[in-house]
């Protein structure tokens, strides 16, 4: 009988979340610091070698899913050897199932409230970006968890450590329980690191201590200096309002961030459209054409450093231009607005809860915010300030009466 090797990469601070038994297990860490990706390939290890899993995977919400764990998950199974005989993906449902021993992964977002009442029998639950949950959302979660099998029930949560008031910190941290795992993890951990990541957070230490102390090194924190400092979450888009436009800020390594934007007197609502790394320009393309081709035919404003991605977004059909690039005369013109994100503008939502100003040696705010988890503030700067700008120098709303 063959055998085949899979081969899971996990550094050694993360070795312990292998054998780690407590029902509950919080791995907080920094931007970059491997959490996500460890615990993915934990997930994929008791899949295949423990049989007749159910492991749910969930954010809350359920789109995230797709553009995030479920591609890092299926990009390990591929780099990792795997066998394709014994794992079948379906990518309609998000399941995962390994034929040999009958395990399953599925991929269910709490903004789906049909499909988390027909789950039945999870034994375990990894809840990614648990930041996003509510604390009743962890304990329906938790009540969910009873598995009619012999396998060790628990339930993750992988977390940045945004905010030292988050109900996270109180209860997992602040009260200890021997049912607890807890694992903190940097950039510093992760061997495997993207180099210029790693120098774009290191520069941060010297413009912003405390942003660093949060996303460098993964401790809990209260952000000074946020440029937008309040804003409220809608359900979805109005239908209708007085001006309508896109914002696309272009990325690879960094996500590339399209979102869509309506303004009604001072009131500016948007929403998350595609926010994606590690894909070029033309999937993004592709994605719109099949996902939001109603969108093609909306002024979109585009960093205009890429002149040469704009063209491309032009052939597709798209209408599109360059983006006003005044940073901070955008910033002034997108806070003299009212914020409203839908509510599945998780990532967005995430941005905006970090997005500060750059401060000098002596802690003094800079007119200038950080350049680090912002490509998102930046295609809703582009949509709001560009559209404005054009709005304020003549162009007008015109419509027909009809019968005069």
């Amino acid at each position: 009988m063959s055998e085949a090797v899979v081969k899971f990469h996990i550094p050694e601070h993360f070795k312990p979340i292998l054998h780690n038994t407590k029902r509950w297990e919080i791995l907080k860490g920094g931007a970059g610091s491997g959490k996500s990706h460890n615990t993915a390939q934990k997930v994929l290890k008791r899949c295949i070698t423990e049989p007749e899993h159910r492991y749910l995977v969930t954010r809350k919400v359920g789109r995230t899913l797709r553009e995030s764990v479920f591609e890092l998950l299926k990009q390990i199974i591929s780099d990792s050897n795997v066998p394709s005989s014994i794992v079948k993906i379906n990518k309609t449902d998000m399941t995962i199932t390994f034929t040999h021993n009958n395990s399953k992964i599925l991929f269910f977002g709490l903004d789906d409230p049909e499909k988390m009442k027909s789950i039945a029998n999870i034994t375990s639950i990894w809840c990614e970006e648990a930041t996003e949950f509510t604390e009743n959302d962890i304990d329906q979660l938790n009540l969910r968890l009873r598995p009619n099998t012999d396998h060790t029930p628990q339930i993750t949560l992988t977390l940045n450590p945004v905010s030292a008031t988050h109900w996270i910190k109180k209860r997992f941290f602040d009260n200890k329980d021997d049912d607890y795992f807890i694992h903190t993890s940097t950039y510093l951990d992760n061997p495997y690191i993207n180099p210029d990541f790693k120098i774009a957070i290191e520069k941060i230490k010297q413009t912003n201590p405390l942003y660093y102390k949060i996303y460098g090194l993964g401790e809990w924190g209260t952000l000074e200096g946020l440029i937008y400092d309040s804003y409220e979450v809608v359900d979805e888009l109005p239908k209708y309002a007085e001006i309508e436009s896109l914002g696309l800020d272009f990325g690879y390594n960094h996500p590339q961030s399209l979102v869509h934007i309506k303004i009604d007197g001072t009131n500016a609502y948007i929403d998350e459209v595609y926010y994606q790394s590690g894909h070029d320009n033309g999937y993004m393309l592709e994605w719109m054409k099949q996902n939001a081709q109603e969108l093609f035919g909306i002024q979109c404003w585009a960093d205009a450093a890429r002149p040469d991605l704009i063209e491309e977004c032009q052939k597709a059909g798209m209408r599109i231009d360059k983006a006003k690039k005044d940073v901070f005369a955008g910033i002034n013109t997108v806070k003299g607005l009212k914020l409203h994100f839908t509510r599945r503008s998780v990532n967005i939502i995430k941005e905006i809860q970090a997005y500060s100003w750059k401060k000098d040696k002596d802690g003094n705010s800079l007119d200038e915010p950080i350049k680090h988890g912002d490509d998102g503030m930046d295609a809703m700067r582009y949509g709001i300030f560009t559209e404005l700008s054009r709005a304020g120098t003549g162009a007008t709303h015109s419509f027909t009466i009809k019968g005069l």
